[in-house]
């Protein structure tokens, strides 16, 4: 089965939308489930070197955004897809991408699938500037989510947030997984992170992967943090991650007088390092309640880090408090408490971890596996339609 995967989010940028994208078709090409092909905006100079085709268009940054614009060349792209006998097509965004499938539904006679990643009003807000263009830019997403074939959700929680703002049909819940193997990284990977910064043996480690923006929840963490120094906790926190705040959250760390025991190690690009964090970490902490997925969770647990997340959150539906993971309150006081306690007993939170793995783990290759049956059920009625 031959699959078009659309997203406006691929290398070089690397946000959750865009290792979905390339993790799903890395899988998928690895699997030989099929050919695969994406269709994508073109970051300028970059080259493209992966397994699979990728059609990357022109395109222009977008005002105060991430993200590129631009419209592919129709007659060239329909040319190579025809050629590649396209048989489902795949977007993850709502924008152009969507809008592109739609087009590209008339001239392949194939279904469109669209998956719910995130929750994009944050997004909306910052780059359009009046709340009447808001609206209409409101209204196109869902116009073009409510004509997809087939609407996947990647948590219970993307789901609702499609309910709550407007989407009115059904959806499906497909979990995204990990490029991580299950297991812990090597002896030398993690002896390197350890001596990138203050942690002692004894002193136990929490970490936060991820975007360094507010919305994260990441003054949550830091107050918690305070309010547990305050009281003679021993610990070490390491951020991991760049983003448009990180400037303020440094200034936080340093003015609550936390630099010595909070360490912000920036963008980790090398995915065997990145284990090594998640390895010689105690506890992940992601009170997070904007994303609708916790990809990082996942990873944490093929790591045997147990994750501690905030109760009712997208990343809680996996969590079963106290055997798999650790749920709080979205408050200071409450995710202090529920840090203190998990550290506090070291034998429960190594099996809480191991748990995790066994539980929570889900390997893209998984991932793929059920989204085939999906395409399979999906691509059946679109051809009963016919007949």
């Amino acid at each position: 089965m031959n699959v078009a995967i659309i997203t406006d989010s691929f290398p070089p940028m690397m946000d959750g939308v865009s290792r979905c994208a390339v993790e799903f078709a890395n899988a998928y090409h690895a699997g030989g489930f099929g050919r695969c092909a994406v269709i994508t905006p073109k970051a300028q100079k970059e080259q493209y070197s992966f397994a699979y085709p990728v059609y990357a268009y022109n395109s222009v940054p977008l005002p105060y955004s991430h993200y590129r614009f631009g419209y592919p060349f129709m007659p060239e792209l329909l040319s190579r897809l025809r050629k590649m006998k396209v048989d489902i097509i795949h977007s993850h965004s709502p924008f152009m991408a969507m809008s592109i499938a739609r087009s590209l539904r008339k001239h392949l006679d194939a279904p469109v699938v669209f998956t719910q990643h995130t929750k994009w009003n944050y997004d909306i807000k910052k780059g359009v500037p009046t709340t009447l263009l808001q609206n209409l830019f409101l209204r196109k997403i869902y116009s073009n989510i409510q004509k997809a074939d087939d609407v996947w959700a990647v948590s219970r929680g993307a789901g609702e947030y499609l309910l709550d703002n407007g989407y009115t049909g059904d959806y499906k819940v497909v979990l995204n997984g990990t490029d991580f193997p299950k297991g812990k990284a090597d002896f030398s990977s993690v002896k390197h992170v350890s001596q990138q910064f203050d942690l002692p043996e004894n002193v136990p480690v929490l970490l936060f992967v991820g975007r360094m923006m507010w919305y994260k929840g990441i003054k949550l963490i830091i107050e918690s943090l305070e309010t547990l120094y305050r009281d003679g906790f021993n610990f070490r926190m390491i951020f991991v991650g760049d983003g448009e705040d990180l400037t303020d959250i440094k200034q936080m760390i340093s003015t609550k007088g936390l630099t010595h025991v909070i360490h912000c190690a920036g963008r980790i690009t090398d995915r065997e390092i990145l284990r090594a964090y998640y390895t010689r970490a105690d506890l992940f902490v992601f009170p997070s309640v904007y994303d609708t997925a916790g990809l990082v969770v996942s990873e944490a647990a093929a790591c045997s880090c147990p994750s501690l997340v905030v109760r009712g959150s997208a990343a809680a539906e996996v969590i079963e408090h106290n055997t798999s993971g650790f749920l709080s309150g979205k408050t200071t006081q409450s995710i202090a408490n529920t840090i203190k306690a998990a550290l506090s007993n070291p034998t429960h939170l190594k099996a809480v971890g191991a748990t995790a793995a066994d539980k929570i783990y889900l390997s893209w290759n998984d991932n793929v596996e059920k989204s085939v049956i999906l395409y399979e059920r999906l691509l059946k009625q679109w051809n009963s339609y016919k007949t």
